[in-house]
């Protein structure tokens, strides 16, 4: 009997303990939000460091000073040539040229970002390229302007000085409103003489003086100038000097860029015949020709 008492005393605790000591409700309600919070939090960084990743375009890394390697295009018309001129690029085929600019990663930068890079280094994109213009012609505010503001690209204009606002040439409001849209405008002489042909004192009316008529029309500073035919001699090597432009552009076959050829940096002319794979080749580009492909020679 006294067993039988013990037993039923305890059996009275534990039945009256059970529900204390079981407070499964509780527990779980506490810890589905610590399992299920951090996914949400999660989701957007993974988002947010992934895309930067697959855009090469906004990946910018300092370079120089010294040696920077950036292709500089160099084109004179964007329009349908009378005759079959190498000077003329149809506005398709340039049009079809930035859009491979575009979706293959390039980054079109202005002249004085890469100039900079080379004297004091700079935040570079991954693929840079500078595009530039010779000899002021109306085609290039008309055509080659419009088809590069879809793109956001900046360009680099070389105005002849002594033809502002002639026929068929860019009037100062015209490059106003590019300088305003990112553009930066350079010199390319006065009269686009070839400066091994002319004597010292035409000479500096084409490389000092054209920088003085420049800026008082346009009212902002221009930095640049461009060799006429690429020519370039040691007296006017000299005036660049005189007038303290920051750099100097000319022809070439590389995209090396340094402080041994800041004053005669290299061009890639851009000629009427260039398909995209031509394109692709001065660009150094090695991928696939994604884009679809519109030249018209």
């Amino acid at each position: 009997m006294r067993y039988s008492s013990l037993f039923l005393f305890l059996f009275f605790l534990v039945s009256c303990a059970t529900p204390q000591a079981v407070p499964t409700p509780i527990p779980s309600k506490t810890l589905e939000p610590a399992t299920e919070t951090p996914e949400p939090s999660l989701t957007p960084t993974k988002l947010k460091t992934a895309t930067p990743a697959s855009t090469p375009t906004q990946v910018w890394v300092r370079r120089g000073p010294g040696i920077v390697h950036c292709t500089i295009l160099l084109y004179h018309h964007v329009a349908i040539s009378p005759i079959e001129s190498q000077y003329y690029i149809h506005p398709e085929n340039f049009a079809s040229q930035m859009k491979a600019l575009d979706e293959w990663g390039y980054t079109p930068i202005p002249l004085s970002l890469l100039v900079k890079a080379i004297e004091e280094g700079a935040a570079l994109p991954q693929k840079p390229v500078v595009i530039s213009f010779d000899d002021g012609r109306m085609d290039i505010y008309e055509t080659a302007f419009p088809i590069m503001q879809e793109y956001d690209f900046p360009g680099v204009f070389y105005i002849i000085s002594g033809g502002l606002g002639d026929k068929d040439l860019v009037g100062v409001d015209e490059l106003k409103e590019m300088a305003e849209a990112g553009w930066e405008i350079g010199s390319h002489s006065h009269s686009h003489a070839d400066l091994s042909k002319i004597t010292v004192e035409a000479s500096y009316r084409e490389v000092v003086l054209s920088r003085d008529v420049l800026e008082e029309a346009l009212g902002f500073p221009v930095t640049s100038f461009a060799y006429p035919f690429g020519t370039i001699t040691e007296k006017a090597g000299q005036q660049i000097h005189i007038a303290e432009y920051e750099s100097a552009a000319g022809l070439g076959h590389t995209d090396s860029q340094g402080p041994g050829n800041l004053f005669y940096l290299q061009r890639r002319p851009i000629s009427w015949d260039y398909d995209l794979k031509r394109f692709a080749i001065v660009l150094g580009w090695e991928g696939p020709l994604s884009i679809e492909e519109t030249s018209t020679p």
